[in-house]
């Protein structure tokens, strides 16, 4: 069995757009998130960082399993991570559903942060990248699967939620694109210079607990079979810094340990414990 050695991230490091090399990138490090991997289900309207997240009961998820088998943290090239579809005949059936990942699942921005809520509570974390696929849609009768918003969640100095998305697109796949099919796009996003310039404040202290992302579902054309339209995720990763700005990287970000509760980072600050695999 090997030694563990430090999980560390690159510091403004623009991952490469070509999905293999994207999933090459860290791929035998086995669950490099950098915070307790949990899953949270939205499936209801709720207005948080000046979105309005839409998640409905219609359609199916695979989150329990995805949960058990750390499914969209895994690099993988060829499975469909934590996905969501529909199977619909209804011409011009559109649905949507949101998914927290990280702590503090389903919370609205502004909800304090609970003492046992763990996370590594890293700083400066500004952008969110992983592989969108598409497998099981149908490729005929305008039947697509967009990624419709994503979002970093923070805690804030005061130990409040905050929830931002993020704007300014380093990837190779943009917002609201139609995808379907088996090929694999990287979805890099990071924070505008609006939002970099709160996070990476030390003043404002914000500290890392997750994102959430929201597909949406389309079968857009008429006809009467029913058909399939399903959005999936893997080998999520996030970067840190101002990653557009095209300068050599020279710095290295040691990450703390994930399963820190919310209390013991108080209690123990500026003392961490550091992350290994």
């Amino acid at each position: 069995m090997s030694k563990s050695q430090f999980l560390t991230y690159l510091y403004g490091a623009k991952y490469s757009t070509n999905p293999q090399t994207f999933r090459d990138y860290g791929k035998d490090v086995p669950n490099s998130w950098p915070c307790r991997q949990y899953l949270y289900r939205g499936n209801r309207v709720q207005r948080d960082g000046g979105i309005e997240w839409w998640g409905e009961s219609f359609g199916s998820d695979n989150l329990d399993a995805a949960l058990n088998d750390k499914y969209p943290f895994k690099k993988s090239m060829t499975s469909k991570g934590l996905h969501y579809w529909m199977n619909t005949s209804t011409n011009g059936k559109q649905t949507a559903r949101w998914f927290d990942i990280g702590t503090m699942g389903g919370r609205a921005e502004g909800d304090v942060i609970t003492d046992t809520s763990e996370s590594s509570w890293m700083r400066d974390v500004t952008g969110v990248w992983f592989l969108f696929n598409a497998n099981d849609t149908t490729q005929t009768r305008d039947c697509y699967a967009r990624i419709e918003h994503v979002a970093i969640r923070y805690a804030d100095k005061d130990g409040k939620v905050r929830i931002m998305k993020v704007t300014e697109k380093l990837g190779e796949i943009s917002y609201m694109a139609g995808h379907r099919g088996t090929n694999r796009r990287v979805f890099g996003y990071q924070l505008n210079d609006a939002g970099r310039s709160i996070v990476l404040d030390d003043r404002n202290d914000y500290k890392f607990i997750g994102i959430r992302v929201q597909f949406q579902l389309r079968r857009g054309a008429s006809g009467t079979s029913t058909d399939t339209v399903m959005a999936g995720m893997t080998s999520l990763a996030v970067s840190l810094g101002d990653c557009n700005n095209n300068r050599p990287i020279y710095k290295h970000v040691l990450v703390p340990a994930g399963d820190e509760t919310w209390g013991q980072y108080r209690a123990n600050r500026p003392r961490v414990r550091l992350e290994t695999r």
